[in-house]
């Protein structure tokens, strides 16, 4: 109702005039509308108990020192029409005076006069009057118009503090309501749920039917949460124009509302959503990081449109809210996301932030090029090795027996002269004490005959005395081969008898193979497809299948000169040293792979020189 009575002429008696003009002064104090209405009722106020016929209020501030800003004029046509020419050129003739004294005369061509009043705003840079065209009255008349309209100049300061305590009022009233929403999202550890928070929470404070927000990923947003829904498809149609009003807002980088209440911004899509999906009002936010818009959040309502002071809580709650979520968005991933979104951002201070991406690729891809064709690296041929040693002894049996005792087993190292296996003795002492007892019969028969003087039979029995003294020895010699002993100082590689004791051996039988490992040497098979490039000269490396962690260095010492056949095609043979002498725990027939150091290459002749070789070989003509 006081708005409604702001600025209405109320016809009739002058003091009735008068009264009801001072009771809507008092209503203007308190008025906490729109400037503009405020500036249109005040005028009207000011020409009533002035009895003016018209006027306007100017304003000039620092940013418009050479011309004046009309706040209201009595009728819609008097500052560009016929009323012109009778306020408007006198008002900076007026201005200077009026300032100086608070108030100035003038007059028109008709002979009327002029009133110029300053007001009273509370800003001391601007410059604010009223000008008045009064009718044609006794000079005290006018005088007392002058009092009347400098006792009610300072209405305006009063409305303009009224407005900021009502303004200040309002921001206290925003900023705890936004701390508040900031308390219940900084206390959420992942995104979703933090998103989640916010627009359920944006909802229930602007009584929004639905709150959405969406976010930038890859040049597009994509529908994160919805308030009070806990899944959505992202197929669905609904959805799809969802995103697409979001987008134009992000695109505009603006805050796009429906119905709309400015011009100048685009709301084609917003008008589809609200169509297809019955919204009376609709409003979507930019979410801005860093000047940087990376979200949207839309707020649908049907009970009422979104005023400028809920647009501008919303703006704050966004504002606040952004940098949280953003930094819940980036860390709420797995490593690698996070990872390459860190690369992409460092490397973007260096290569700007447009394309980053598709930059870096180009700058990779000619750097592994140049890398590729010019740079030089290590080139190796790998061949499979096996550890030989050519310090072989064949310990075999000396002759037929039974095996009494075996002291060693395979991979046992022994020294030179070590018992490592006994025969049985047994037949072998008996045969001895009889040769023995034989010995001594021909011995005393010798006696006699040389006794009795017969010559003959001392040569008889000499012969048959040396026979037996024969047989005596060998059955000594087998006495002392009977021990089985290394003849140097190796390894047992082949003979494991623990389980064959008391078991018969013929003559000849192989017993143990006896391997020495410091004169071990790597045995490589190089393909024929990489002989050629194998000298004398060169050295690798070689890691054992035992201990592939371990690599020691080789030298080839010697190529045999004829390929060997097997099932994957040709091989040569390569001997290669050990510089730094066997290790103590190799043994021979151990196997790995070697490979040898053939020279530098460039990597696009690594990669494709086996190809190459295959098409030249099958291509040629």
């Amino acid at each position: 109702m006081a708005r409604a009575r702001l600025g209405q002429r109320t016809i009739g008696r002058p003091d009735q005039v008068y009264l009801r003009s001072l009771e809507d002064l008092q209503r203007l104090r308190r008025f906490g509308g729109d400037p503009a209405q405020f500036w249109s009722s005040y005028l009207h106020i000011l020409i009533r108990i002035s009895s003016a016929v018209s006027g306007v209020i100017a304003l000039r501030d620092e940013q418009n020192q050479s011309g004046w800003r009309f706040l209201a004029a009595s009728r819609p046509g008097l500052i560009t029409g016929s009323g012109a020419d009778t306020l408007i050129p006198q008002l900076s003739d007026l201005a200077e005076e009026c300032f100086e004294n608070g108030a100035a005369w003038g007059s028109d061509q008709d002979g009327g006069e002029i009133l110029a009043v300053r007001l009273f705003t509370g800003n001391e840079d601007a410059d604010c009057l009223v000008s008045l065209l009064l009718k044609r009255g006794h000079r005290l008349e006018n005088v007392e118009s002058l009092k009347r309209v400098q006792l009610v100049s300072d209405v305006p300061a009063s409305y303009q503090l009224q407005r900021i305590a009502s303004e200040s009022i309002t921001k206290v009233e925003h900023f705890a309501s936004v701390l508040d929403l900031m308390v219940l999202i900084n206390g959420e550890k992942r995104f979703l749920a933090a998103a989640m928070t916010f627009c359920n929470e944006l909802a229930s404070r602007h009584k929004c039917e639905r709150v959405s927000l969406g976010w930038l990923h890859r040049g597009y947003i994509r529908l994160q949460t919805m308030s009070h829904v806990d899944h959505f498809d992202r197929k669905t149609e609904a959805v799809q124009n969802l995103e697409a009003a979001m987008e134009e807002a992000l695109d505009q980088n603006s805050e796009v509302v429906v119905p709309s209440q400015h011009g100048g911004v685009i709301n084609r899509d917003h008008q589809s959503f609200a169509r297809a999906n019955d919204v009376s009002y609709l409003c979507s936010l930019p979410l801005r990081e860093d000047a940087d818009s990376m979200a949207v959040c839309t707020c649908e309502r049907s009970s009422a449109p979104f005023s400028e002071t809920e647009l501008r809580l919303l703006r704050l709650s966004c504002d606040q809210a952004v940098r949280r979520l953003a930094d819940l968005k980036r860390s709420d991933r797995w490593f690698g996301a996070r990872l390459a979104s860190s690369l992409k951002d460092k490397l973007g201070r260096v290569f700007g932030f447009e394309h980053t991406g598709i930059k870096i690729i180009v700058l990779l891809i000619a750097a592994a090029l140049g890398t590729a064709f010019f740079g030089r690296f290590p080139y190796r041929v790998k061949a499979p090795v096996i550890l030989r040693t050519d310090d072989l002894s064949y310990l075999s049996a000396p002759f037929d027996g039974h095996i009494e005792e075996v002291m060693v087993r395979v991979g046992d190292a022994v020294e030179e002269g070590e018992e490592l296996l006994r025969l049985d003795q047994t037949e072998l002492l008996l045969r001895e004490a009889e040769l023995i007892a034989e010995k001594n019969r021909y011995s005393s028969e010798f006696e006699k005959a040389r006794a009795a003087g017969s010559p003959a039979d001392m040569r008889i029995t000499q012969a048959l005395y040396d026979q037996s003294a024969a047989r005596h020895e060998l059955v000594r010699y087998q006495l002392g081969r009977s021990v089985v002993k290394a003849p140097f100082s190796g390894i047992i590689v082949e003979g494991d008898l623990k389980e064959r004791v008391g078991s018969p051996v013929r003559q000849g039988d192989m017993l143990f193979k006896l391997a020495r490992i410091e004169r071990l040497y790597a045995e490589l098979k190089v393909s024929e497809n990489d002989i050629h490039q194998i000298e004398q000269t060169l050295r690798g490396e070689i890691a054992l299948a035992s201990r592939p962690e371990e690599v020691y260095r080789i030298e080839v010492f010697r190529m045999e000169p004829i390929a060997v056949a097997e099932e994957k095609g040709n091989v040569f043979i390569v001997h290669a040293s050990f510089p730094a002498g066997a290790q103590a725990w190799w043994r021979p027939g151990m196997t790995g792979v070697a490979k040898l150091n053939i020279g530098d290459r460039s990597l696009i002749w690594i990669a494709t020189h086996r190809t190459i070789d295959f098409l030249r070989l099958r291509l040629w003509w």
